[in-house]
């Protein structure tokens, strides 16, 4: 029954909008004002590119949970707005192009939260936008941790991002904290004495590296060398580079950084050099532009993910998947379940606001006050810096260029 109704014509009504253009400041009503019946809900997340195949089944996710509350949370009517923040030429995720997102968003009297986005660098961008606004801001990703905590963050942070004093934002995948973790009970199972650590020169990359270098040592594992780096560009030799992790008698390297063409010419060489090291890179590095061209490197290469198998998911994770299959033609992964979440998180917290449902504010406050929630994911919590409790974390292998699921940790 509810496929009929489904494909009736709700789908084409939750709309998929081109990125929206916008200049000047970001004018609002005041967060703790009623925006009316019509409620609004934003999406912001790269649509093409090498991240489009991931964001796509997110919003296809997203989508689904409005579609399953059948576009209402009592009295109140909620539309969807996706947008894409990705250039149009390069496929990449847009500074300009996500600031435009999120005042398009601020501006609209009517919206009363704002998804996004996929990476740590556009939500940087766009919640300071999204936070002078008084406006929920719930992630699916973006785990830089100095979006929600000072420890091993940039200066100034997470203050900078919060112009209202307020605490707007909320992700539901595991952050860098939680990765480093990960990354270490990786170390422990191949039996990792020495670790050679390198970052790229990316703001948001960067912090992961000090991270894992710490639990590293906490953990008893030696780290013989840190380094930062530049691999925006194809065609470096990295002849220095390799020489240095050669001579430093690791076994294994860590790489946080941009999944660029140079992120995969660094892993070649270094596994040219030596065919016994285990080259370990951050869940930036999922990427096929970087995957697809390791060459023999993939043989010894693990990447981080926030996803696990969908067999490590709740049973109720499996109507979301058929529903997905039967909608969207398509096999689906577990980033579905990520954009049914958010979605259903956030009708929740305005289903848990009553009759103060359409007013920002209550939403913010009964979104952070999300506590043993059971859902798709798992059971989760929210901590009052946005953090979520969810904190299984998942390693995959690089298998015919592509990026597998190989193993869970956490728990």
């Amino acid at each position: 029954m509810r496929a009929r109704w489904l494909c009736s014509g709700f789908l084409a009504a939750l709309v998929l909008a081109p990125a929206l253009t916008g200049c000047g400041g970001v004018a609002s009503a005041p967060a703790a004002s009623g925006v009316g019946k019509q409620l609004t809900i934003y999406s912001s997340l790269p649509l093409q590119g090498p991240s489009g195949p991931i964001s796509q089944q997110i919003v296809a996710g997203e989508k689904l949970a409005l579609a399953d509350a059948k576009g209402r949370v009592g009295s109140l009517t909620v539309s969807y707005v996706s947008l894409d923040d990705s250039n149009p030429t390069t496929g990449e995720w847009d500074p300009g192009v996500t600031a435009a997102n999120a005042k398009a968003a601020a501006q609209d009297p009517t919206t009363i939260a704002y998804l996004g986005d996929y990476n740590s660098g556009a939500t940087a961008v766009s919640l300071p936008l999204i936070n002078a606004a008084g406006i929920l801001q719930v992630s699916p990703s973006s785990p830089y941790i100095g979006l929600t905590s000072s420890f091993d963050a940039g200066q100034d942070e997470p203050e900078r991002f919060y112009p209202t004093a307020k605490q707007t934002f909320g992700r539901l995948a595991p952050g860098d904290s939680v990765q480093g973790a990960t990354q270490v009970a990786l170390m422990r199972s191949l039996k990792v004495k020495r670790l050679y650590v390198i970052a790229d020169q990316d703001p948001f990359d960067e912090p992961l590296a000090q991270i894992v270098a710490g639990d590293a040592r906490v953990a008893g594992i030696s780290v013989a060398g840190e380094d930062t780096i530049t691999v925006a560009s194809a065609g470096g030799s990295f002849e220095g580079e390799v020489s240095k992790v050669a001579e430093s008698g690791t076994q294994a390297v860590f790489f946080s950084g941009v999944p660029t063409v140079g992120a995969a010419q660094l892993f070649r060489r270094l596994h040219a050099a030596d065919r016994s090291l285990s080259l370990l890179g951050s869940s930036s590095m999922v990427n096929q532009l970087f995957t697809s061209r390791l060459g023999p490197a993939q043989s010894v290469t693990f990447l981080g993910t926030p996803t696990l198998a969908l067999s490590s998911y709740p049973r109720t994770s499996r109507t979301v998947m058929d529903e997905y299959r039967r909608d969207f033609k398509g096999a689906g992964g577990p980033y579905v379940l990520y954009g049914y979440e958010t979605m259903s998180v956030v009708l929740e917290a305005i289903r848990a606001a009553g009759s103060h449902g359409d007013e920002r504010a209550a939403v913010i406050d009964r979104f952070l006050a999300t506590h043993n929630r059971n859902s798709v994911l798992g059971s989760y919590s929210i901590r009052p810096n946005g953090e979520t409790t969810l904190s299984r974390y998942g390693i995959d292998r690089v298998v015919g260029g592509n990026a597998v699921f190989w193993r869970e940790f956490g728990g």
